[in-house]
């Protein structure tokens, strides 16, 4: 399999903490990513222009096949890689745990594993801020393998047992191999500018990152059980739950209509607004869906913030609100990104606020 150009939407995996969301390629790549909001500019965004977006990549050397399947009940994201050589898996999540969906801890954690015999590993992070506008200063922090990448307002501390090397100044590459039983972890972890600028930040350890992903699968399994089970389909609507969890944004209860922008209704066509925001009509139907699959308290934390950010009063209503309550959305475009497949403008905001 070849890391293509521009893979079908539909082959993309989708990972979140009810704060950020990232799509993952079958190439193991991580192609559209914004942090710390689900609408702040993307650091990794080569979904809208494949040359100068940004992305994380951790695929096999060798030709492979990939099969692809969430851990059950969980918003976690396991890639399986099957080469000539051996069998290794990819787990990807955001980082979850009891109590954070407040506060979360702003970072994806990439795991390889491997199953049977030896597979060698190509790793590429390049971070591109503010919609691939500003290529990041990156730094050797510290004596271990980690680097920060800064630029405006934007930061990522990149740590973990891979050895990168800094390449064409805003780009790290390396390589790996993994053996049956062995784990290499791969943790990016967002934070502001100036506190990774003092070396404020411990490094998470292994043991740490591997507490993490257990915390995390138990995360979604506990909210996963608190819906019902009495119903026909119901692995299928647990999977829709779960789809629409990752969707909201925990802070102020609200519901995104989708984790992107500027993808287009069809190829070639030019219906590609932002949707990165609570739509009122299409919001009541999903909190409608999860309330009629148990879960209400998502169904009241949507209510309660559209009476926020209405102000109580019927005549503040709008169609559609920022995930944090904001109320003045206004669009604009991107001229120097090429888009999806060509598809312009990319347009960041929404006019129908």
């Amino acid at each position: 399999m070849e890391d293509i150009r521009y893979p079908p939407i539909g082959d993309y995996g989708f990972i979140a903490d009810c704060h950020s969301m990232a799509l993952i390629s079958r190439a193991g790549s991580i192609d559209w990513c914004c942090m710390p909001r689900v609408d702040s500019g993307s650091c990794f965004g080569r979904l809208l222009d494949w040359d100068n977006g940004g992305y994380c990549r951790i695929a096999p050397v060798q030709a492979y096949r990939t099969s692809r399947r969430y851990l059950s009940d969980t918003l976690v994201l396991e890639t399986t890689f099957q080469t000539e050589t051996g069998t290794a898996r990819l787990i990807d999540c955001y980082t979850l745990r009891a109590g954070g969906e407040r506060r979360s801890h702003r970072q994806i954690l990439r795991i390889l594993e491997g199953i049977e015999g030896q597979v060698e590993f190509q790793v590429e992070v390049a971070p591109r801020f503010d919609y691939g506008v500003v290529r990041p200063w990156v730094r050797w922090r510290s004596s271990g393998e980690d680097y920060v990448a800064i630029g405006g307002a934007d930061g990522l501390l990149i740590s973990g047992e891979i050895p990168l090397d800094l390449h064409n100044l805003h780009d790290l590459v390396g390589r790996c191999t993994v053996a049956p039983g062995q784990r290499k972890r791969l943790s990016l972890l967002y934070r502001r500018p100036e506190w990774l600028d003092g070396n404020r930040l411990r490094l998470p350890s292994s043991t740490l990152l591997d507490k993490r992903l257990e915390q995390t699968l138990r995360w979604w399994r506990n909210w996963t059980a608190q819906g019902r089970t009495d119903m026909p389909c119901a692995d299928m609507a647990r999977r829709s739950a779960i789809v629409l969890k990752g969707l909201s944004y925990r802070p102020t209860g609200a519901i995104a209509a989708a984790a992107t922008t500027s993808l287009p209704e069809a190829p070639g066509g030019s219906r590609n607004w932002d949707y990165r925001y609570s739509w009122v009509r299409d919001s009541c139907f999903a909190v409608n869906s999860l309330a009629g699959l148990g879960h209400v308290k998502e169904a009241d934390a949507f209510r309660r913030f559209i009476e926020r950010s209405a102000a109580g009063s019927a005549d503040e209503l709008q169609i559609l609100f920022g995930v944090g309550g904001e109320r003045r959305l206004h669009e604009y475009a991107l001229a120097k990104l090429d888009g999806y497949r060509g598809a312009r403008p990319v347009r960041i905001g929404n006019a129908a606020d």
